[in-house]
């Protein structure tokens, strides 16, 4: 059994319930049949928690090291890119075990008792979370999955086949809200129950899932349709989970509790952001990053700017291996709730922030910076791909005042957020080509999108253009070595691949690429 132990309560409650037990011959194949007990609404609860751990900013979840891939963060446990069939154990088992069994439950015995808004929910949210995986992983157990002691042996199926289906399932979703419009839903930590907001959520889902298929099929027809039925996550709709800020049992941001309650800290983060950041004067620095030191004097580090105190992605230089733990810079309010800097510094501790910041899968900004993109590349507009592209970046803006606002912290004035967008919007005017345009509206996304490592992955294989260098051996410092290729995909887990006659080899992460891109 893996030990997964920052699941939040919730999650831990619906994975106590379920039993999946210490013995399973392969954590994929836990029996989601077993829990015959189990009511929908905890289910639910229990599933999207574990979503959040294990797609999340976390010592679990996927968020952290793609994050860290991006050159956002900097994690001891991605290193330089020295992945292997160990570096996603946790990751992998839990979204399946805990995520999609419990997931599959609700389907099943929604089904069996007619309650179709649990099933159409819990579609929706499976084909959400199959995509993130095929992203991330390609071909991956899915026809043949969470089918218990009926099938230890999954096959892996093509992830383009995968993607196929998941559309279906998105459709069925949707038809599956409709049956019953006026059904009490419980458990829904999510949208508490507005089925508008899920239907709104699986078309948004749709609409990313062609963004990302656009360089290998043609999606122009179902892209234009979405578009024109407007049927998408509207602004404060956005598909996220919300921590709370117990700690008895510990409710936070497990971002929150990897950087601040943890002293010794998971990540650092990357002098390259923050220098992309500083280069805009971009006024979200002090939502961003917490500096702990008080003043800009010299330290002992592998790097500093000031109060910004880092180390460099794949440093071998002399202080890389220096414990900086209660001087580094830190995430802060946004993403993880962690602390504003109000330029005064102090060692980070739990009491430090709320925690209470959710985790974000789907926000509004990302809608729009996606409609952006495909404006510009699929339907050929680039005056409507340069108006999303603006209210991609005030969305954003306007998420981080929002979070502050809750928080008690000041807020972005509205000067300095149209001094950024001007200047933002007069570097898509003035940019030669659609491909300067688009690498403009990635970098928008790239910044906006701090603690949503899996896309910012993703973007950057499908579109080859990232704001920072993504390789230490490509920026000309001796003293940054990377130990490993930049992985075009993650690596299998490897107990699976050992268990499972079926499975594949492993992957090579240098040269196998997941279907959607050709570069």
């Amino acid at each position: 059994m893996l030990f997964r132990k920052t699941l939040p309560a919730l999650g831990l409650l619906g994975l106590l319930a379920l039993g999946t037990g210490c013995n399973d011959f392969l954590d994929v194949n836990t029996d989601p049949l077993n829990p015959t007990q189990v009511e929908s609404p905890l289910l639910l609860a229990a599933t999207q928690a574990a979503m959040s751990t294990y797609l999340g900013q976390s010592v679990n979840g996927l968020s952290q090291p793609t994050s860290a891939i991006m050159q956002q963060l900097v994690n001891t446990r991605i290193g330089s890119y020295t992945l292997t069939g160990q570096s996603f154990e946790n990751e992998w088992a839990g979204l399946y075990t805990d995520a999609l069994s419990n997931n599959e439950q609700i389907i099943r015995q929604s089904t069996a008792s007619q309650q179709w808004a649990y099933v159409g929910i819990a579609q929706i949210q499976k084909a959400y979370i199959f995509s993130q995986m095929v992203d991330m992983w390609g071909d991956i157990p899915y026809s043949e999955a969470l089918q218990g002691a009926a099938n230890r042996a999954p096959r892996y199926d093509d992830d383009a086949q995968i993607y196929d289906d998941l559309f279906r399932l998105l459709d069925e979703g949707i038809a599956n809200l409709a049956k019953d419009p006026s059904s009490t839903i419980s458990g829904d930590l999510i949208y508490n129950g507005n089925l508008t907001r899920w239907r709104q959520l699986a078309s948004t889902i749709k609409l990313k899932m062609y963004n990302q298929v656009r360089l290998v099929r043609n999606v122009q027809q179902p892209v234009a349709a979405l578009l024109a039925a407007g049927d998408l996550l509207p602004s404060g709709a956005d598909f996220e989970f919300r921590y709370g800020a117990s700690t008895q049992p510990d409710n936070r941001n497990l971002g929150f509790i990897g950087d601040y309650a943890n002293s010794g800290r998971e990540n650092s983060i990357n002098p390259r952001f923050f220098q992309l950041m500083k280069s805009r004067t971009d006024p979200r620095i002090p939502y961003y990053f917490y500096n702990q030191v008080t003043s800009s004097v010299a330290q002992t580090v592998d790097f500093q700017d000031g109060k910004f105190i880092s180390t460099r992605f794949g440093s071998v230089g002399p202080n890389a291996a220096t414990n900086n733990s209660s001087l580094r810079t830190l995430q802060g309010l946004y993403p993880i709730g962690g602390k504003y800097d109000n330029n005064s510094g102090g060692l980070a501790t739990q009491s430090s922030g709320k925690g209470v910041v959710a985790q974000h899968f789907l926000p509004f900004f990302s809608r729009k910076f996606i409609e952006a993109e495909l404006q510009l590349t699929v339907l050929s507009n680039p005056a409507a791909a340069r108006q999303a592209y603006e209210d991609g970046i005030r969305a954003a803006f306007d998420k981080v005042n929002a979070i502050a606002t809750a928080d008690g912290s000041p807020v972005i004035s509205a000067t300095s957020i149209n001094n950024y967008v001007t200047a933002a919007l007069t570097r898509y005017t003035n940019a030669a080509t659609d491909t300067d345009k688009l690498r403009l509206i990635m970098t928008e996304k790239y910044i906006a999108s701090f603690g949503s490592g899996l896309d910012l992955y993703t973007d950057y294989r499908r579109t080859n253009l990232a704001p920072v260098i993504v390789s230490a051996d490509d920026d000309n410092d001796a003293q940054t070595v990377a130990t490993g290729p930049f992985p075009l995909r993650l690596p299998y887990r490897q107990s699976d691949l050992l268990a499972n006659p079926n499975a594949p080899a492993q992957v090579n992460v240098a040269t196998d690429r997941v279907f959607w891109d050709p570069n």
